[in-house]
């Protein structure tokens, strides 16, 4: 049998065996779903007949209401066959858990949405990317005053002690002291999941071997800014040929909903003040900034490149800089909404130096300001009154690729900036909207495509990543495929339901069997590709239906004769 044959005939027996097929939810029972950490709270389990139990309640008493229907949103199977099949099997293992389990199967645009900005879901899947410090996502992701609807806080969590512990972690400027509160941070979210990691993704390189070389990645992984301009050619390619599985949405720098397809974008296309290295560090060879100093506890001073100028060909001084940082801040731009909590305002000193001066001080202001705020032309903004509204159908910027061309719906294109001061090994860049991976692999083993920016994890890669002509390279990364309850729902709100559903999540078999075992089953939202900020020593949980069953039942829930969960009776 083939290596392709043999794949294929695997994902299907795993599949035919757990009752995943057609976008269903299927009923039978999962092997080999045991395992896992060891949950020190949940240590017996129990067994019956059908897989259903009909007892009532913990102590044998009456039961409560019976736990609401709970929607779990699914990406459709075109999008990424993975997860979608991964999103089936979580709502059938919560299905035996007891719970009435719906899924909904979504466009990703509307998925999106209705997750991250209408919060009208009870679970949700994908791929969650932590950025260059895991204190800034942790702040956005689960502090209490995001809970509004699109503030980012889809989980609806609240925890007093979480908060204060956020805010004093942005704050502080000792190392050591951050450190131990980033571990604190992490002890409590993974003993109160209001997220869980299903795997630990890896950053992945996949690439048309013969057409280029010397991918590297950093924090950001190997779509980064870092990685396109060390990527070099080979036997005369000049164009660097990509796709994503779906179209962008505008060319508005401050308007766009901060999804990966936007972001590496404008990360080319866009300067910061600081970029950073393979190692962590930033890099003047590579960023605006030269020179940079804390002057006070809430006063940055960056000394800028000199010489250097925007796409059109107008000079970038200190004054843009300046500009941008203000015009963020005044405009309240919402995928800034966290940095500007902390700038108060910035000024330009003389044409290559600008002092930011902190609303509150900040720690890893260079970290999660410096290098994530686009430097923007004064020139073209200064004008424009609403600008995360804007209509941009050229964008300006300064980095190493400049906009050349967008057909919607079908691609954009990009072009080098010859007068970059780090620049690109190639001419062109574009991506192409291709929603069939089976497409794309195609391109790409003939070098149609010469590279796979999406970093999908599926069943082409598993039999396709052996090939000559493909390139394929793999590190641990700061992303994790999540599962997050709302708590905004009844029942979801309680910590022994969380951990219940939790326990009913088979990570372990989705990174074997669906995921080629390339990934890590997941355990912690800060990922070990964080170093001395990942905490390792964080509650796990065992991955068993009848642990979460066993849970439950401690906690006085009960279940009817149907086998569905009951809230403790009053």
């Amino acid at each position: 049998m083939s290596g392709k044959d043999k794949h294929r005939n695997g994902r299907r027996d795993f599949l035919k065996k757990v009752g995943v097929a057609g976008g269903t939810v299927g009923l039978t029972s999962l092997a080999g779903c045991s395992g896992g950490g060891g949950d020190t709270e949940t240590e017996e389990t129990t067994e019956d007949d059908g897989g259903e139990t009909t007892t009532t309640s913990g102590d044998g008493g009456e039961l409560g209401e019976k736990l609401p229907q709970y929607t779990y949103t699914n990406n459709a199977e075109s999008y990424n066959p993975p997860r979608h099949d991964a999103i089936n099997l979580n709502a059938q293992e919560l299905g035996k858990l007891g719970l009435d389990m719906n899924v909904e199967v979504l466009e990703w645009g509307t998925l999106y949405n209705r997750v991250s900005q209408e919060y009208d879901y009870s679970f949700a899947t994908w791929h969650t990317f932590f950025t260059v410090d895991p204190g800034l996502e942790l702040f956005n992701n689960f502090h209490s005053q995001f809970t509004d609807p699109g503030q980012g806080n889809y989980a609806g969590y609240e925890n007093e002690e979480v908060d204060q512990l956020l805010e004093q972690q942005l704050a502080e400027s000792d190392p050591d002291a951050r450190q131990d509160q980033l571990h604190q941070l992490q002890e409590i979210l993974m003993d109160e999941v209001p997220r869980m990691p299903i795997t630990q993704m890896p950053a992945t390189a996949v690439y048309h071997a013969p057409s280029s070389e010397n991918w590297v990645a950093n924090i950001s992984g190997y779509n980064s800014y870092y990685t396109m301009v060390n990527l070099e050619m080979k036997d005369g390619v000049t164009e660097l040929k990509g796709y994503w599985p779906e179209t962008f949405s505008t060319m508005n720098v401050l308007g766009h909903n901060d999804e990966n397809k936007h972001v590496y974008q404008f990360n080319v296309m866009y300067d910061k003040l600081i970029q950073y290295d393979e190692n962590f560090e930033p890099d003047p060879e590579i960023q605006l900034a030269q020179e940079w100093e804390r002057v006070d506890e809430t006063t940055q001073r960056y000394t800028i490149r000199e010489g250097h100028t925007f796409h059109d060909g107008e000079p970038l001084t200190a004054e843009d800089v300046a500009f941008t940082f203000n015009y963020i801040k005044e405009n309240e731009i919402p995928i800034y909404s966290l940095q500007n909590q902390y700038i108060d305002s910035a000024e330009a000193v003389d044409e290559t130096t600008v002092e930011i001066t902190m609303a509150q001080a900040l720690g890893p202001f260079n970290t999660i300001v410096g290098s994530q705020i686009p430097i923007l032309p004064q020139h073209k903004w200064e004008g424009r009154s609403n600008p995360s509204q804007a209509s941009i159908s050229e964008p300006i910027g300064s980095g190493p690729l400049m906009f050349d061309y967008w057909d919607k719906g079908s691609e954009l294109g990009l072009v080098r900036f010859d007068d970059h001061f780090a620049g690109v090994d190639f001419e062109r860049r574009f991506w192409r909207v291709i929603p069939e991976s089976s497409t794309v692999w195609e391109l790409l083993k003939n070098g149609e495509l010469n590279y796979e920016p999406f970093g999908r994890i599926d069943r082409n890669l598993a039999q396709n990543r052996e090939l000559e002509q493909i390139g394929f390279q793999s590190e641990q990364a700061t992303s994790h495929w999540m599962f997050t309850p709302n708590e905004r729902q009844d029942g979801l709100d309680n910590m022994t339901v969380r951990k219940a559903a939790v326990n009913a999540i088979p990570r372990t078999p989705i990174v074997d069997q669906l995921l080629f075992g390339i990934p890590e089953p997941g355990f912690n939202v800060v990922s070990e590709a964080f170093g001395n900020l990942h905490n390792p020593d964080v509650t796990t949980y065992e991955e068993s239906v009848e642990t979460g069953k066993q849970r439950l039942r401690d906690a006085g829930f009960g279940y009817d004769d149907e086998g569905m969960v009951h809230f403790p009776a009053e």
